[in-house]
């Protein structure tokens, strides 16, 4: 017989459910299907249907004249739910599953995306893993081979393949490697990258995608700009661009035109006081470095197919050349003397007054500039040089140039003295502090120079420095300095020359 199910639904819906702990021994009839079981309850007249479950039994029941007509529950909790999920084709665990679902093609989708539990899908389906790898496969990111989804990325700098047979793996493993969502896996993986973290400190440090930064982090670059930069300039490693910077830096200082000069510079800056090298030897150190650097060049060429210039530039070609660069560059006399008849160089501090640096930190002098006039500036640097000291530098960040620029005392520093103009204070004051240390520079300033040489670290201590530092004071628009402290400092670092030497003697 065929029943109407939207009748049964509604005969089922009316009937009161009446719950029993204990049934007779009574004889037991089992209707066969919940269609015939309403109907044999409706045609016996009865009112209400009894649930009773044991350990061995769940069953739906009515009495009639002492038989119990009844049918296995089967897990549901009603016979609306029975016929419902018969309906559907679901049993009584996928019927109540399927209820927390906005309709059956949204629970069939659960059921065969291989997801743990419900909650686990409806978190995927909220941060957007529901049909993730179709989505992945059109963006081109995931390639689908028989019933697999194959995606290719880079994890701690090893390509790996993974391959995912639904939504659910795909969603599992971008929890474990840390994404949030899967905007933010589809965007790593666009990148090459399969790691959150790797993919966030990759950002952070500006790469663009996982095979630059896995190639930079290699090499020992820690961000993209130097790695760029370094590759532009066709230099492998972190640390040959290290070396780089630092022979730029010499070079920009010093308005050399080769990197060799830097080199030279490098090896000289690095001698102790009064430590002597010869000819001979310092010409080898700069043929040594300019082999090696044609070496690592060659290398360059064959592996990566590299045949452009190299960054380091040479001077040298002979050791005649050499020797004619030590006795004329101004350069070399700042940092020591070249004795000709002995062929050596040997590393001092200038005895003349007139060869020792004085730099004027702009950064402080000017820092009242409103109250200062040109002339005050005029005033200052000509006490200085009434001193015997000659060689002036003044240097300037950005931030003190911009306010200064337009008004005289600018006019006046550029068309009489030394200007070295740089972005920041920190780089003011790395100069000046490089200055001091290779050239034993004498220093105009005052104690926010102090205090911030105290507070950084990176810095010598204030006691190995303070003896070159000559104060100053603002009275009235003036710049008021110590011309005797200036000559008496002066005298006292060279008798300290003096007395070192006297006890290298061996009497």
């Amino acid at each position: 017989m065929k029943y109407n199910l939207n009748i049964l639904k509604i005969r089922a819906n009316l009937i009161k459910y009446i719950e029993v702990d204990e049934i007779e021994n009574l004889p037991k009839v089992k209707i066969k299907s919940v269609e015939e079981f309403l109907e044999s309850h409706r045609v016996l007249g009865k009112n209400v249907i009894y649930r009773y479950e044991d350990n061995i039994e769940q069953i739906f029941f009515f009495v009639d004249n002492g038989v119990i007509f009844y049918i296995p529950t089967n897990g549901f909790k009603s016979l609306s739910d029975m016929i419902e999920a018969k309906s559907l084709g679901l049993s009584a665990e996928e019927y109540y599953e399927y209820l927390q679902f906005e309709n059956l093609e949204e629970y069939k989708k659960y059921k065969s995306s291989g997801f743990k539990n419900i909650e686990d899908y409806k978190k995927a389906k909220e941060l957007g893993f529901i049909d993730g790898l179709k989505k992945l496969e059109e963006e081109g990111i995931a390639k689908k081979v028989d019933d697999k989804y194959s995606i290719y990325y880079l994890y701690n700098g090893i390509l790996e393949e993974r391959k995912f047979s639904n939504d659910a793996e795909l969603y599992y493993f971008a929890l474990e490697r840390g994404f949030k969502n899967f905007d933010e896996l589809v965007e790593a993986l666009k990148a090459g990258f399969g790691d959150y973290n790797e993919y966030q400190d990759a950002l952070k440090r500006g790469f663009k995608d996982a095979y630059e930064y896995n190639d930079a982090l290699f090499r020992g670059f820690k961000n993209a700009e130097e790695y760029r930069i370094a590759k532009t300039l066709e230099i492998s490693s972190e640390k040959e661009f290290k070396e780089y910077k630092e022979l730029k830096k010499i070079c920009e200082n010093f308005e050399l035109e080769t990197f060799e000069e830097g080199y030279l510079l490098k090896i000289l800056m690095d001698m102790k006081l009064d430590e002597t090298i010869s000819l001979k030897d310092l010409y080898n150190k700069l043929k040594e470095k300019e082999k090696l650097m044609k070496i690592k060049k060659d290398m360059l060429s064959k592996i990566l197919g590299i045949s452009g210039p190299s960054w380091y530039s040479t001077k040298f070609t002979t050791i005649d050349d050499l020797e004619e660069y030590l006795e004329n560059s101004e350069i070399i006399s700042l940092l020591g003397e070249y004795i000709k008849e002995k062929k050596i160089f040997k590393r001092t501090y200038p005895p003349k007054p007139s060869r020792r640096i004085v730099i004027i930190d702009a950064i402080t002098v000017l820092e009242n500039i409103s109250n200062l006039s040109s002339k005050s500036i005029e005033n200052l640097i000509k006490k200085i040089k009434d001193a015997g000291f000659k060689n002036i530098i003044v240097v300037i960040d950005m931030e003190t140039y911009y306010k200064i620029k337009e008004k005289d005392i600018w006019k006046y520093l550029i068309d009489k003295c030394k200007i070295k103009r740089v972005e920041s204070k920190d780089e003011a004051y790395d100069f000046i502090i490089d200055y001091i240390k290779n050239f034993g520079a004498l220093v105009i300033s005052n104690a926010s120079f102090k205090d911030y040489i105290m507070k950084n670290s990176k810095y010598p201590s204030y006691k190995e420095i303070k003896d070159y530092i000559i104060p100053f004071t603002i009275k009235d628009g003036n710049i008021n300095i110590d011309i005797e402290l200036l000559r008496k400092i002066y005298s006292e670092l060279c008798l300290k020359r003096l007395e070192k030497i006297k006890e290298s003697v061996v009497v």
